[in-house]
């Protein structure tokens, strides 16, 4: 039996650490930034990428390597001289050959770069590449943020209209009963109880709808801060519990740049150092080398043989490489470098026109709907108010059906009006925060 139970204390443990409770949208927000599936690749590519930094200092280091070569000279070089030279006749010619069949040389060669402009430059470049990476992962960042407030209230919302939805087929139902009683009283035609009949059915599919509509919701939402389809989320803050919202003046602007904007001035800079490694490569480069070697001469493959020697060749000295002409190809990349840069600066202009535009719009969203939320919360309340007193008046006789329809209808209207003003006046103002960086 305790074994037993100890399973079932085991099990608990499991489900509750698979739970996940958000009781505000910045607890929802936080959750994405840290555990989204994207921004964790995201960073796992800049530390990637951060190696490319190392690889680009290694060309301004010194670079040392042991080599060895193995050659079979199947075809000597040959010379004739004169045998005279060689204690023979004068007049006649005798032939030498230089060098023998059989090479080994092993060695070690150490360079080191003294004038390398362009490498110097690469060295800028892979650390504005890297801040590119890091712009593109606050933009992500951004963007997955957005789509957390809009998803998580739009699971709120989809709730609330469940709640809703769920009050009006309740007043359907009781009104389709009271229908039916009157029908076999023989008080109503089979039409009019059908139409009832046929708003409760509707209600109900409606009712369905919004219940599929919160799951879909509800299981994006787990996919952005990062859960599993089978983890538990739970939502326990209610849109109707919010303060109160204010009014943001047209004066109020964002703290900083939006990320779009930073990254295209990040790559307007990259640009620029682009070209100006395109103009450093006029320059020439200077490196100094060092190179040892042993090398030994055989006429047969007898190499570890001791009696016979090796011979040792050392070098040090400067080289100066300087390319003057590159027929047009340097000419060609400057050309490319300067578009491009025009090309980043344009881009920049238009990114932030584009930001400042949306942000605006954001911001017209949110004022109009926090005007308007109190007159649509007054307006849903009051149609409440007559379904209720309609469903009386209906039940008592003094309404007919389509008196009370008329009502139902415009309780319809003003629900829909009332939540999605509520929605959008809480979407609006989460994002406006995200961009004030709160």
């Amino acid at each position: 039996m305790n074994r037993f139970a100890l399973i079932g204390v085991c099990l608990c443990s499991f489900t509750a650490s698979a739970q996940t409770v958000l009781s505000s949208v910045q607890e929802a927000l936080a959750l994405a930034r840290r555990n989204n599936p994207d921004l964790v690749n995201a960073r796992q590519n800049n530390l990637i990428q951060a190696q490319q930094q190392s690889a680009s200092r290694a060309a301004l280091l010194p670079q040392a390597r042991l080599f060895t070569n193995f050659d079979y000279n199947y075809a000597l070089p040959v010379q004739l001289v004169p045998a005279e030279f060689l204690g023979g006749k004068a007049g006649e010619f005798r032939t030498l050959q230089f060098g023998l069949p059989y090479v080994l040389a092993a060695g070690a060669e150490v360079t080191l770069p003294v004038v390398n402009r362009p490498a110097r430059a690469d060295v800028g470049i892979a650390a504005q590449n890297l801040q590119i990476a890091d712009k593109q992962t606050l933009v992500l960042a951004d963007e997955i943020s957005t789509q957390t407030a809009r998803l998580y209230h739009a699971a709120l919302l989809t709730r609330s209209a469940i709640a809703i939805t769920q009050r009006n087929l309740s007043a359907a139902d009781t009104l389709t009963q009271i229908a039916r009683d009157r029908l076999e009283r023989g008080l109503i035609e089979p039409l009019e109880y059908n139409r009832i009949r046929s708003i409760q059915l509707t209600t109900a599919d409606v009712l369905y709808q919004n219940e599929l509509a919160f799951i879909r919701n509800r299981n994006q939402l787990k996919l952005l801060v990062g859960l599993t389809l089978a983890d538990s989320l739970v939502l326990t803050e209610e849109l109707s519990a919010r303060p109160a919202a204010t009014v943001v003046p047209a004066s109020v602007t964002p703290q900083a740049e939006r990320p779009q904007v930073t990254l295209q001035q990040t790559r307007v800079e990259l640009a620029r150092l682009q070209l100006n490694r395109e103009r450093l490569q006029r320059w020439p480069t200077l490196s100094a080398y060092g190179r040892y070697t042993q090398q030994a001469q055989r006429s047969a493959i007898n190499f570890l043989s001791t009696s016979q020697p090796w011979f040792q060749i050392g070098v040090a000295g400067l080289q100066l490489n300087w390319q003057f002409y590159t027929g047009g190809l340097r000419t060609s990349n400057l050309t490319r470098a300067r578009l491009q840069l025009k090309l980043a600066e344009s881009q920049l202009t238009y990114e932030r026109n584009k930001q400042q535009v949306d942000t605006e719009d954001v911001r017209n969203t949110y004022n109009q709907a926090v005007r308007s939320l109190d007159l649509n919360r007054q307006n849903y309340e009051l149609s409440s108010q007559n379904v209720q007193i309609a469903l009386i008046k209906y039940r008592s006789g003094l309404f007919a059906y389509d008196q009370y329809l008329n009502v139902f209808n415009e309780a319809l209207t003003a629900q829909n009006r009332f939540l999605t003003n509520l929605s959008n006046t809480f979407i609006n103002q989460t994002i406006l925060q995200i961009r004030n960086g709160q």
